[in-house]
């Protein structure tokens, strides 16, 4: 990767894998709130929260990606509004990384939320792919 390629990413567990998101696109990571629920929502759309006053919908991944439930316990993604009004539960966070030591590779065809695999040697990480994301909750609601 050339330097401007670098990037940092925060590193982040869900079921067995390990997920990046653009530093960028994060707000801020917080515990789990009290949720709202989504009258009509999707499973996946676990609730809304309130995001120092901006209601974010809240997506468990877990869910969407048909792995199963998990209990309700791990950290929330917020996202900034910039990208969505959305926020993220996933099973934990691990670090800041940055990327100009890692390998950077085209994911799967069929990764329903990857466009990239970066790795640093030790481990294989998927880079959320958040416009792969938002297609996949529209279609989901709209049905």
């Amino acid at each position: 990767m050339s330097e401007s390629d670098t990037s940092r990413y925060l590193l982040f567990t869900l079921m067995d894998s390990t997920y990046a998101i653009d530093l960028q696109q994060v707000a801020e990571v917080v515990e789990p709130p009290p949720l709202s629920p989504i009258p009509r929502a999707p499973a996946h759309l676990i609730g809304a929260m309130n995001s120092h006053g901006n209601i974010k919908a809240v997506v468990d991944l877990s869910l969407m990606l048909n792995q199963g439930s998990r209990k309700f316990d791990g950290k929330i993604l917020v996202l900034e509004d910039r990208f969505a009004s959305l926020a993220i539960r996933v099973d934990g966070v691990l670090a800041i990384a940055a990327t100009e030591t890692m390998e950077r590779k085209p994911a799967e065809e069929d990764d329903e939320l990857s466009d990239w695999i970066i790795s640093d040697g030790t481990q294989v990480i998927r880079l959320l792919a958040l416009d792969k994301l938002l297609q996949r909750l529209e279609a989901t609601i709209n049905g």
